[in-house]
């Protein structure tokens, strides 16, 4: 009687590693789901700093990459906060910085971040221009700020990395 009820659960418990190796798997593209919020102005965000120049990059030019949502807690801010924006590597990639080992960000007031290739290519990081819907002003840390989704990607919770959460972001340019 034992022999059956252990043979008989055998395929319960496969199936249930199962499910719960799906579960896992699936968990990863639910950290950053994709958000539909109605078009922002054309303000300008911050400007990009390439071969001498300076690229304004505006918010609507920024949205149209895709919105994105996730829901994480801040190293700075308490509670669980909800972030919608577009994907840095994105962003990244339309400026041609992708493949550069790093990219600097500076803050409004004048606060700087080296954030290293393997960031963006180890988790969707965000950059944010909005905050529960509403778009980021300076007065809620914006137009744009970097978000690191700590509950889905834990090994971004680290003391390294919290200082690059920057916020009020003045310009972006290639760190190499």
């Amino acid at each position: 009687m034992s022999s059956l009820l252990n043979t008989g659960l055998l395929p319960l418990r496969r199936s249930l590693i199962m499910l719960a190796v799906l579960a896992l798997g699936i968990l990863p593209a639910r950290a950053l789901e994709p958000a539909d919020l109605p078009e922002p102005p054309d303000t300008v965000a911050f400007n990009v700093q390439r071969d001498g120049k300076s690229i304004p990059v505006t918010l609507r030019q920024l949205e149209k990459l895709g919105l994105y949502r996730v829901t994480t807690p801040s190293p700075f801010e308490k509670g669980q906060l909800t972030f919608e924006g577009v994907l840095f590597r994105d962003m990244l990639k339309l400026f041609g910085l992708e493949d550069k080992d790093s990219v600097t960000l500076r803050a409004v007031d004048d606060y700087v971040q080296i954030i290293p290739q393997e960031d963006w290519t180890e988790g969707p990081l965000l950059l944010a221009t909005r905050q529960d819907g509403k778009l980021l002003t300076r007065r809620t840390q914006g137009p744009t700020r970097l978000v690191y989704p700590l509950n889905d990607h834990p090994a971004f919770d680290t003391p390294i990395r919290k200082p690059r959460w920057v916020w009020l972001i003045k310009t972006l340019e290639p760190g190499d």
